[in-house]
């Protein structure tokens, strides 16, 4: 996601903004505005010809209502988070946004996202899985996982092996590994962090 896209940052540490903008354009990505207050980055992207906004650290409006209202403008979200609830992560994941990275996210990884987010995909930093197991709910198709393929998954989330995973569910290990390929398959993901990734956007996993 370069070229074409317009970006907007909001975060209320100065240093940060100028670390984001340096890193977006580096990649072509033209800066529109950095800011420090969300409603008016929120209004500044929809009115002035902004296709991703950039939300960091901010304390005038909620940052789920922030995503809801960008994404109901047509922005696509980027969330740059820290110590935020497991209930604002939901909420954020809820209304649409594209991706929930750490705010100690390096210019690497964020260009990573940015890729994976214009080949369609939502993006969510590894540590943050955990707190989305069960929060997030979307209503899409699940990707055609079956309820023992859905089992598997939900142990994966709980962090056990392989072994762990056959004891639990009283199958064989070869077993979990033939359902882990089939989960792969059907999420079009190639290891398990992605796949836990790719369940919670899905809202697969409860």
């Amino acid at each position: 996601m370069t070229g074409d896209a317009v970006a907007v940052i909001v975060d209320e540490w100065p240093l940060v903004r100028v670390g984001v903008a340096q890193t977006l354009r580096a990649r072509g990505v033209r800066v529109l505005a950095e800011v420090a207050r969300g409603d008016e980055a929120v209004h500044l992207a929809a009115t002035g010809g902004g296709t991703l906004l950039f939300l960091g650290l901010v304390h005038d409006t909620a940052p789920s209502e922030l995503v809801r209202r960008a994404v109901a403008a047509g922005v696509v979200v980027v969330a740059l988070v820290d110590h935020v609830s497991r209930d604002e992560l939901a909420g954020m994941a809820g209304h649409g946004v594209s991706a929930l990275l750490l705010r100690t996210v390096s210019a690497e990884e964020l260009g990573d996202a940015l890729n994976r987010i214009g080949r369609g995909e939502r993006v969510i930093a590894p540590a943050l899985l955990p707190l989305l197991v069960g929060a997030v709910t979307t209503g899409v198709d699940e990707g055609g996982l079956t309820r023992k393929e859905r089992e598997v998954l939900a142990r994966l989330a709980d962090g056990m092996s392989n072994r762990e995973i056959a004891e639990a569910l009283y199958i064989t290990p070869a077993t979990v590994k033939t359902h882990l390929a089939h989960i792969y398959t059907k999420l079009g993901v190639a290891n398990r962090q992605e796949a836990l990734a790719r369940a919670v956007a899905l809202g697969v996993l409860s």
